[in-house]
Parts: C-alpha cells; structure tokens; sequence
C-alpha cells in the first residue's frame, strides 16, 4: 500500500513541476528573482521570472506566465542587472509587482524601477521611477517619477505631461522612459 502511494506521490509531483515552467529552457542563465499572484483574476497564480540570460550580460529579461495562456509575455532587457554591482530583483505590490535595479557608477548611486500592472490586455508598464545621487554631495543627481496611466511625470519638483498612457509590457524598451526622467 505504501509502495503505491509513494509511486503515485513521486509520479504525480513529476507531472506538475513539469507543467510548472519556471523560465525558459533554451537559452543560458539563471534566474535572479521570482513574484507570483493571481493577476489575471482567474483564482490560480500567476508568475514573474527575471532571468539573467548569461552571465556576461548587464540586462535582465522577464517572462511573465499568466494562467490559461499557452505563451509567455516577455520583456528583454528590462532592467540593469549587475551593471554597477547590484542584481536586479522584484517586489509584489497590490496592483502587480515591480521590476527594481539600481547600483553606483563613477560615484553616481542610483536606483530604477518599472511598475506593471494588470488589465484585461495582460501586463503594462504603468510607472517608471528613477533616483540618484552623488555620493561626494554634490547636485547632479535627481528624482523622476513617470506614471504612464495618468498621463504625468515629476522630476525634481517639475511636473511634466507624458502622452500614451500604459505601455504594453512587451512593447517596452528604455526608449520609451519620458526625456526628463533619462539620466544624462
């Protein structure tokens, strides 16, 4: 009898991990972080990988599985990773999850983040955040918040109109950060 269950326990455990995919099996890397929900409102978890794709690279990927979808939404190059000493990772929020890096260069101590959140057309990046500063003092650095839903941005203090509203989370690439919140 317990021979039977332990076969039945070990061969059911196999089947789900591998519908369980955690990232993508054909290419090189490893992953650097992990957030799961229910985004999609269907009772079953949802998942955010952010996957280094070699070691060598400086930007992560992320691939994010929604239930009841054969294919994953992808975002290559999304964040900084490494670049500056610091991996980037992922933090749940209430509306979806965001996507951080952050790291020093020159002297410069910096920090970026991606807020995605959900609709009834998947993920979009409904804000961009960007911080940093000179570690000696001086004022080169500064503060950009960009929400994309609502149409405004602020850098340091100055408010700015963004046209476009959320960008669809495949669709995004650095190009599309609005011009007073890219470092200079």
């Amino acid at each position: 009898m317990w021979s039977r269950s332990l076969a039945f326990l070990l061969l059911a455990t196999l089947a789900l991990a591998g519908s369980d995919q955690l990232a993508p099996t054909d290419v090189l890397g490893y992953v650097l972080d992990v957030v799961r929900a229910d985004w999609n409102g269907d009772g079953v978890l949802d998942r955010a990988v952010l996957w280094q794709p070699q070691a060598g690279e400086d930007l992560a990927n992320l691939y994010v599985f929604l239930s009841g979808e054969d294919e994953p939404v992808v975002a290559t190059g999304i964040a900084w990773s490494r670049f500056g000493g610091q991996e980037a990772w992922l933090e749940s929020d209430p509306r979806g999850f965001s996507v951080l890096s952050g790291g020093n260069a020159g002297g410069l101590e910096w920090q970026e983040g991606l807020a995605i959140g959900f609709d009834a057309n998947g993920p979009r990046v409904v804000g961009y955040s960007y911080h940093s500063y000179e570690a000696n003092g001086s004022e080169n650095g500064f503060v950009c918040t960009a929400d994309f839903a609502a149409g405004k941005g602020n850098r340091n203090g100055t408010a700015f109109a963004i046209a476009g509203g959320a960008v669809p989370l495949a669709e995004w690439s650095f190009e599309k950060i609005p011009v007073p919140c890219r470092a200079h």
